[in-house]
């Protein structure tokens, strides 16, 4: 704002001044101008020569300018006089003033026995002068008509307009200096409670709720506009604390009720085992329904475990001992652990090991790392009907890098953003067997964030699924000095290691 008003005043004072210097330049001008041929003609019209009979053009020359300008001087404001005959011979009164000086055009006008003038670049210094030119007519004389050309000096003309302009410039400098300071004074004022309600803003987004703009009485605009931003804060802790409220009994309520059911579901685990192992002496629809108990009980006890998992995650309470984890060891073991679903669906599973760039080593919690492997590549397998899952480990710089890529259906890209939201499933998109919690990416997400790592994941539909997952890699620790001395032979350079399962 004090950047437009300034460019509005600088802009105003530009016109003013080039409209003031215009109005006195033309009136200035226009007076000298109407002075000089006014005082020329007077002295043309004056052809009192006396007895020219037998002069030469020069000497006709000579009477004249002695005429023009003897005995006149205190009267007349001309410069010079510079007079040109026909045949080309001039006589000037000053040597700086020449004919050579006589603009073409004016020459011209005045050979049409016309009285013109104009404005030209001073010959002997800064500035401009005024040139009149005049026919004069010698009587008694052969020497034909002769061109006068006057020289007005414009000196006094161009020291008023100088001093306007210098005026102008002062004045202008002096306005614009006010009209700033006034201009970001009063910007100053507009914008304070706006620089307030902005601070009361940012206190709110980081999370100080009992923030208000204070002094929210005033009946303008801004009185009006903090008021309604303080009830607005008031209605938004309001319903924040209620939203916080209903949270904590949700997650509360979720993890009293897992813990609650551990104890029946126990019970029924015993039972159902019991059934499940003398199901032999069953009828055949007692012996489904006992195998069905059996698989559908599994699946209640991973959803509760789930369960207090999240519940865990969402009261705050997980702490990590982490310990330095060989990744590859890891994998390696949740492949063994899920030969037999890989088996059953006819699906190869690949374990590559990439040791060039070092030790895929991370300081992590093995349990839980375990839980995030086991679920992603559970869900390879469970995706994939008679393909291979592919699982690459090894460092990439500061990173220990795992990706798991299968060759399933794939996910569609409306979902693909979804995937990792609890209870989210595209299952109108998949074929499911092995039934699921669509809790697992959803823990396996937060476990990966509770080791500062990502995960990512690219899939089209047709061609499977690639899941990335980044943790921060660490370097082994030494080992203790045993005073023998080292193998001098090189070794061998390191190649990636493959473990084939399924």
């Amino acid at each position: 704002m004090v950047l437009f008003t300034s460019a509005i005043v600088v802009g105003a004072l530009l016109l003013l001044g080039a409209a003031l210097h215009a109005l006195l330049a033309k009136s200035l001008y226009t007076q000298q101008s109407a002075d000089a041929v006014q005082q020329v003609k007077q002295l043309t019209r004056q052809n009192e020569l006396g007895d020219v009979t037998g002069l030469d053009t020069k000497q006709v020359q000579t009477k004249l300018q002695e005429r023009l300008t003897g005995g006149q001087s205190g009267q007349l404001s001309f410069q010079a006089v510079v007079l040109n005959g026909a045949d080309g011979t001039e006589t000037f009164s000053n040597g700086n003033y020449r004919f050579r000086h006589v603009p073409t055009g004016l020459a011209e006008r005045v050979l049409r026995d016309e009285l013109a003038y104009v404005y030209i670049r001073s010959p002997v210094g800064p500035g401009r002068m005024l040139v009149v030119g005049a026919p004069i007519s010698i009587d008694q004389s052969e020497v034909g008509v002769q061109q006068a050309y006057f020289f007005y000096p414009l000196n006094f003309q161009e020291e008023t307009l100088a001093k306007l302009s210098n005026f102008l410039l002062i004045v202008g400098a002096g306005l614009l200096a006010a009209v700033v300071i006034l201009a970001a004074i009063s910007i100053g004022r507009v914008l304070k409670p706006i620089q307030r309600a902005r601070d009361v803003a940012e206190e709110i987004a980081a999370g100080n709720l009992a923030a208000r703009i204070p002094q929210a009485t005033s009946q303008d605009d801004f009185g009006k506009l903090a008021e309604s931003f303080n009830r607005m804060t008031d209605n938004l802790a309001q319903k924040i604390g209620e939203l916080e409220h209903v949270g904590s009994l949700q997650a509360r309520f979720v993890s009293d009720v897992s813990h609650e059911l551990r104890t029946p579901l126990a019970t029924v685990r015993m039972a159902a085992d019991y059934i499940h192992a003398a199901r032999a002496g069953l009828p055949p629809d007692a012996q489904r329904a006992a195998v069905l108990l059996e698989r559908e009980l599994e699946r209640f006890e991973n959803l509760l475990e789930d369960l207090l998992e999240i519940s865990r995650f969402d009261a705050g309470v997980i702490n990590l001992e982490p310990v330095e984890v060989d990744v590859s060891s890891l994998l390696d073991e949740v492949v063994d652990a899920l030969d037999p679903i890989a088996h059953g669906r006819k699906v190869d599973v690949g374990l590559e090991v990439d040791r060039r760039q070092g030790q895929p080593l991370v300081a992590a919690d093995p349990r839980r790392l375990d839980r995030v492997f086991s679920n992603l590549v559970k869900n390879a397998i469970e995706h994939t009907v008679e393909g291979d899952v592919r699982i690459w480990v090894g460092r990439r710089g500061r990173d220990v890098v795992v990706t798991v890529a299968d060759e399933g259906e794939g996910i569609p890209a409306e979902d693909l953003p979804h995937i990792f939201e609890r209870f989210y499933r595209a299952d109108v998109h998949r074929a499911r067997t092995l039934g699921g919690t669509g809790l697992g990416l959803a823990i396996a997400l937060e476990n990966v964030n509770l080791h500062r790592g990502s995960i990512d994941v690219q899939s089209e539909v047709g061609h499977g699924s690639t899941f990335t997952v980044t943790l921060p890699a660490t370097d082994p620790k030494p080992e203790p000095a045993d005073g023998h001395v080292a193998d001098t032979q090189p070794e061998p350079a390191p190649v990636p290691e493959v473990a084939v399962g399924g």
